[in-house]
Formats: structure tokens, sequence, C-alpha cells
């Protein structure tokens, strides 16, 4: 997690930092369980736990916590409490982050190592770490036991780009913003991922989606895949090795309803493709908003991942 690491380092640094998280809702809220932000004690801050009267008594009460005082939670009805419109009410637990640091040193060891973690919060904003039992793996993702938040951290999000060109470099930056570990997959001959851009974890210079599993291993959960060469036979083959593929997570391909039927018929005609794996592929890829520039299409894009991730569904 982003602002775990960011923490962590401030830490480091002999910085007094404050973790709040939202550790209980009800009705209409800005944010929900497991948001977090970070305060320190000069009043900077980090994340956000939905802005408004709630945050700015967050910040206030973690500044002091930071400071030295004791862990607590505040908890406000947001119409009652803070005459905001929300409707609902939130409990949000801060905690200093010294001693949250071994817990958030795990949660981003588990997040670069892509395997497992239960994070526990207490009631006090207390956290730490346990292994999560077998029951609990892909479960998405928060629970409350004891008065306790429990996030389960699987591996995190990981989106396969297969293309560096304006859409890509658009996208990009916007896939890490949402959270996704972002590998860029490109056969190099137009030099659009040389330099490595920023915000690629990881470059293989190839469009075989063979070649990606070699270097990643098997695609499957968790696994965004993104079809968005420069050249319609390469969108093809690409499509044609991925789209049996039903254990990944979202699989999208750039182009006109023209160039899809096309495609359809084509994969149809080679047995490549039935009704349920031509129904799991958005294409055109993204929200219809009338995209027409790489960044308007890249916002079209990423609107999508966000409705999907909470499940307000869209259709491919």
């Amino acid at each position: 997690m982003d602002l775990f690491a960011r923490v962590i380092e401030a830490v480091d640094a002999g910085e007094d930092v404050a973790v709040a998280t939202v550790i209980a809702t009800s009705g209409s809220t800005p944010r929900h369980l497991g948001a977090r932000m970070a305060v320190w004690a000069d009043g900077r801050q980090a994340g956000t736990v939905g802005g408004g009267r709630i945050e700015l008594e967050t910040i206030t009460t973690a500044r002091e916590v930071a400071a030295g005082g004791a862990a607590r939670a505040i908890e406000h009805h947001l119409v009652r409490d803070l005459a905001m419109c929300c409707g609902g009410s939130m409990t949000i637990a801060i905690a200093p982050a010294r001693g949250a640091r071994a817990a958030m040193a795990a949660v981003v060891a588990a997040a670069r190592d892509r395997s497992w973690i239960a994070l526990v919060t207490s009631s006090l904003g207390e956290l730490s770490t346990r292994a999560p039992r077998d029951d609990e793996r892909g479960r998405r993702p928060f629970a409350l036991e004891g008065g306790a938040l429990v996030e389960i951290h699987g591996p995190r999000d990981r989106a396969i780009v297969f293309g560096g060109g304006h859409v890509a470099r658009a996208l990009g930056p916007m896939l890490v913003s949402l959270g996704f570990e972002v590998v860029l997959a490109d056969d190099g001959e137009t030099g659009a991922a040389s330099p490595s851009p920023a915000w690629a974890a990881r470059v293989i210079d190839s469009f075989d989606p063979r070649d990606v599993e070699r270097a990643l291993g098997p695609l499957g959960a968790g696994d965004h895949v993104f079809i968005v060469t420069r050249d319609h036979a390469i969108d093809q083959q690409i499509l044609e090795a991925v789209i049996a593929n039903d254990r990944l997570s979202y699989l999208g391909l750039i182009g006109s309803r023209g160039k899809v039927g096309r495609f359809e018929k084509r994969l149809r005609a080679k047995g490549l493709a039935d009704d349920p794996s031509w129904a799991r592929l958005h294409a055109p890829i993204g929200l219809d908003l009338g995209a027409e520039t790489p960044a308007e299409i890249a916002v079209a894009i990423a609107a999508e991942l966000v409705a999907l991730r909470h499940q307000r569904g869209t259709k491919p």
C-alpha cells in the first residue's frame, strides 16, 4: 500500500505521524470501511477519510495523537453532529504510526511478494497482522470481528497493458493511481517502451502472451489485460491467445464497433470464441463516454474499472 510505504518512511525518519482508519459505518457516508489517512503532527496529510467536517475533526484529533497523545476513536452521525448532508455515521480510529510500523511493513511486503495477509485494526486504531484462514483467502475485503476491522490483503491487482502507444501512456499513470501494479508488454519496434515509463513496474519486450506468462507466471484472478497495440493484426493475435482464459478479472480490447465485430466473426470461425468467452470481453474498451483522444479513452477505461470494482455493473 502506497500510504503505508510513505508512513514507514516518515516513521524511520523520526517524524511524528498518526494513522486514522474508518472502522465502522452505517448509512450514506463519503468513505467506507478501511479508508485511511495519515496525519503528521505539523498538519501534513496523506489520504482521506472523506472530507468535510468529519475529516477536519479527524485531522485535529490525529495531530494530537501524532504529537504524543493516546490512541482514540471518534464517532459521529454526520447530520446530527456535524451538519453534513450525507446522512450516515462513521467511526474513525486513530493511533500513533510508530507502533504500527511492523504491521504496515508486513502489508507492504505481502503486496510486493503477491502473498496473502490479514490486517487487523483494533477499536482504537492499533494495527496488527496474522495469516489469513483458508476460508478468508479471496474474501473481499473487510469483516468486523469483536469490534476490530479485519482486512484481507491478497496479491495486488495487476494490469498487463499490451502496447506502449498514446493510449497506454495516458492510461498507465491512471492505473497506478487506482492501485494497480502495471506491466507493459511491447515488442519495442517503435521505441514506445524506451525508456521504460515510470508507471510500469515491469516491461516485457514482446506482444506474445506466452512470453508474458513465462515472465509473470500464469495469468488469472486479479489480472487485468488491456489490448491497445498499434496494429489490428497484433491485437487479434493477442485476443486469440487470451480470450479463453476465464480466470482473468478483466479483458479489454480497443477499437471501433466495426473492428470488434470483424474480430468476433474471425475468432468464432476459428472456434476460438463462444458466447461466454465473448461476453466477458470489454470491447470497445471502456465506458461509452464518446471518448476520442488518448486521454479521453484512458478516462473511459479507468471509469469502467472503478465501476467494476464497486460492482456497479458495466456491460462488456
